[in-house]
């Protein structure tokens, strides 16, 4: 079910964001068209996909379960987030002197905004990038997540339930930086580094061998009250701004080696939650430490029939006894502060945390990575048109991927510079690897008015966007005779 989230099940929370972020620029425009159709997707997505997900996968980590996810927090063939720094950064280090890797950590940058974010890299010249995921740790919190990435022999807990790597708090940026000094590394925060020049910068990181960019544009919108209702509008600025950040450090910084990956994901509706999303808890149990809306840390911490009982040794793998609680499914503890956008807890959605390694390609290889748009051909040979609607078939003529990407064109008979029949708009979007579903029809209405036979006409394909013109075909129209109206 891991890998099924991240092969095809992500989309589903990918396009409900696209959705409403398409249908709040409608409604700011005054249009109320799709406001019926948001009511019922809101309810799909809510009551369907989410319910639906977090039961499946709450039969996988109820401790009630023979093989129990709390049990042992792992699957195979999937990395643990607190195996990030040894298994994606230090072979890096390795395999040649001298060569930097830079580390871009976005806040609650969840797998489906990642896979968005590796379309579009790999859209620009000279970068391509891969897109895997880790497997994040539990509660899915930025202090534990934060912790779990930076190279450490020994994560722990204090009794105050603050997290230390090899006994150093990791809270800020500066004392993130002194973690990472151990291994020729450094901290900054994204908007410092973008606003050096490229000089500044590069003489900024010259000495460090690991730079560690830290971004929080998703967390810091979503995690408060006021501003929760624009966590969408926040991923898709989070997209451009890590955009800008690889730009950066790859032709300014000289950089070749990014990776971009998070410390927890969220969960987010449009819609309030109702009052049977909150797990009661009448009190907080003896022995909390904190308590937060989507987890509960502590000691000796009983079970409770609202709650999911772990032990942060087994999905964290830090050191002493601290215990927690994080609720059933998408439940909360309590509302205060905000309670649409959410983490903490166990869904796909805040523990499928992505790994992007982007690399700059240079030399003979660069050229491969420009991206297109697909290429559609009209079928068939000597078109000829008798009768008044004539339908005309249309291959795209490779699958639309990370490189190649999907065109909208109009399509329309003309003579000269005068479309004579209807204008039609076709959009090739298909990833399949068949060339018949890859197949297209458009119908095209002549309009009422003579033809001449022996003249060639001209069917015509278009961009919508740019009206550059990607194909044109010859037609002949051999009306016998023309409707009298």
């Amino acid at each position: 079910m891991y890998h099924a989230y991240e092969r095809e099940l992500y989309r589903f929370d990918q396009l409900y964001r696209h959705f409403c972020e398409t249908a709040d620029l409608a409604e700011a425009e005054g249009w109320g068209v799709l406001k019926p159709l948001r009511q019922e997707l809101e309810a799909c997505y809510g009551n369907w996909f989410v319910t639906t997900t977090a039961l499946a996968w709450g039969r996988f980590v109820d401790p009630a379960h023979g093989k129990s996810l709390l049990r042992h927090w792992q699957m195979e063939k999937v990395q643990r987030q607190p195996e990030f720094f040894a298994k994606q950064v230090r072979p890096r280090l390795d395999k040649a002197t001298g060569r930097r890797v830079f580390v871009i950590i976005s806040d609650a940058f969840r797998y489906e905004a990642a896979q968005e974010l590796t379309r579009e890299l790999n859209g620009k010249y000279r970068f391509e990038a891969e897109l895997t995921s880790q497997l994040g740790v539990l509660p899915s919190y930025t202090a534990l997540g934060m912790a779990s990435l930076l190279p450490h022999q020994t994560l722990a807990y204090k009794p105050t339930g603050e997290v230390m790597v090899d006994g150093h708090p990791t809270s800020s940026t500066e004392q993130r930086s002194a973690v990472l000094s151990a291994v020729e590394g450094m901290a900054i925060k994204g908007e410092d580094l973008l606003a050096m020049s490229r000089d500044a910068g590069r003489e900024y990181v010259r000495e460090k061998m690991v730079v560690y960019v830290y971004h929080n544009t998703v967390d810091a919108t979503g995690d408060y009250a006021p501003t929760e209702g624009r966590t969408f509008e926040a991923v898709r600025k989070a997209i451009n701004e890590i955009g800008s950040l690889v730009g950066h450090i790859i032709n300014n910084l000289n950089g070749s080696q990014v990776l971009i990956t998070a410390d927890h994901g969220f969960l987010f509706q449009e819609s309030a939650p109702e009052p049977t999303d909150r797990s009661a808890l009448a009190d907080n149990p003896d022995g909390t430490v904190i308590a937060k809306k989507r987890y509960l840390l502590g000691h000796k911490l009983p079970e409770h029939e609202c709650a999911w009982h772990g032990f942060t040794a087994t999905t964290a793998c830090a050191e002493g006894e601290m215990e927690f609680w994080i609720p059933k499914g998408v439940n909360r503890f309590h509302f205060t502060g905000g309670a649409r956008f959410i983490h903490g807890g166990a869904m796909l959605q805040e523990v499928v945390v992505p790994i992007i390694d982007v690399r700059h390609i240079r030399g003979k290889a660069a050229p491969n990575t420009r991206s297109k748009q697909v290429a559609v051909h009209v079928l068939g040979a000597n078109h000829k048109l008798t009768t008044p609607r004539h339908r005309f078939e249309l291959l795209q003529t490779e699958a639309v991927s990370g490189r190649v990407k999907a065109i909208t064109l109009k399509a329309a008979i003309y003579d000269g510079e005068e479309a004579v029949t209807n204008i039609e708009t076709v959009t090739f979007d298909s990833g399949s690897d068949s060339l018949n579903e890859r197949k297209k029809w458009v119908s095209l209405v002549l309009l009422d008015r003579q033809y001449d036979k022996r003249k060639p006409y001209r069917l015509v394909l278009r961009e919508a966007e740019t009206g550059i013109e990607q194909q044109s075909v010859e037609v002949t129209i051999d009306r016998a005779f023309t409707d009298d109206f």
